[in-house]
């Protein structure tokens, strides 16, 4: 039997479990499909390599998470931070060629952090099983917004297979986006663990939203409050003659304390 320590972390209920320990070739997959029972994505702290970085984290399926990266932030500069106060710094985080950075601030109780996302390879109009999308991609996944109108659960689930199938991206997100009311449904598919979870914030397809409305509008900056089951994650997103210079999401977390899971 063995013990890895992790910790819960709430990312505007994007729930994340942040595995402190490093994890054993043969443990990880079952690590994983047990906390998954308590959280929506598994992310593994590790050593950082590329230089400049304070620290690394592995998504579960090696996919990029804004979400994941502004948390397990909070979780490392906790001690640090007293209220009010600020720090940025460089992460390692899986998906994305280049560090991330991220700036983290206390606000009350808890964090509010910022992500400096990796850049928008392409953004262009997708036609999949007969459905039109708005094709947003990013190193390490693909979203693909959906402007007609609420889908049933199962049938968004049956598109988001058919589409992760037409895709060879390491992870694929359906987004259904009501532009009138600023809200978004994000169904995140990962190729790497096989999982399809319902988010209730996701990061990167806030991201994505904000870069496509950022390039519906044009030149400038654009600023998207994307409205999500979990909260409001803030987009700052810079456009210029077609192209994305920049996308930044701003989001809330909350810590829980670390605690420990026993593998057979």
């Amino acid at each position: 039997m063995k013990t890895y320590r992790y910790v819960k972390l709430d990312p505007t209920g994007n729930i994340t479990c942040l595995v402190l320990d490093p994890a054993d070739s043969g443990d990880e997959k079952k690590l994983t499909r047990e906390l998954l029972k308590e959280c929506e994505q598994v992310a593994y702290l590790e050593k950082p390599s590329l230089p400049g970085t304070v620290a690394a984290i592995r998504l579960m399926g090696g996919e990029f998470c804004g979400n994941a990266a502004m948390a397990a932030g909070a979780w490392l500069v906790r001690d640090e931070l007293a209220a009010g106060n600020e720090m940025s710094f460089l992460m390692q985080v899986s998906g994305a060629a280049e560090p991330v950075n991220c700036r983290i601030s206390r606000k009350g109780e808890g964090f509010e952090g910022t992500v400096e996302m990796p850049p928008v390879r392409e953004i262009r109009e997708e036609n999949i099983a007969g459905t039109a999308f708005t094709l947003v991609r990013m190193d390490g996944i693909v979203h693909l917004i959906y402007e007609g109108g609420p889908l049933k659960k199962e049938d968004a689930e049956k598109l988001l297979k058919e589409a992760a199938s037409a895709l060879s991206d390491d992870a694929v997100g359906l987004l259904q986006w009501n532009r009138d009311t600023q809200y978004m449904r994000p169904l995140v598919y990962v190729r790497g663990s096989g999982s399809m979870v319902w988010e209730n914030g996701c990061g990167s397809g806030s991201a994505a939203v904000g870069a496509a409305e950022a390039l519906r509008t044009g030149n400038g900056l654009q600023i998207t409050q994307v409205k999500q089951p979990g909260g409001v994650i803030g987009v700052s997103a810079e456009a210029e003659d077609g192209r994305i210079l920049s996308v930044q999401i701003t989001g809330q977390v909350r810590l829980n304390t670390e605690t420990v899971i026993e593998i057979p």
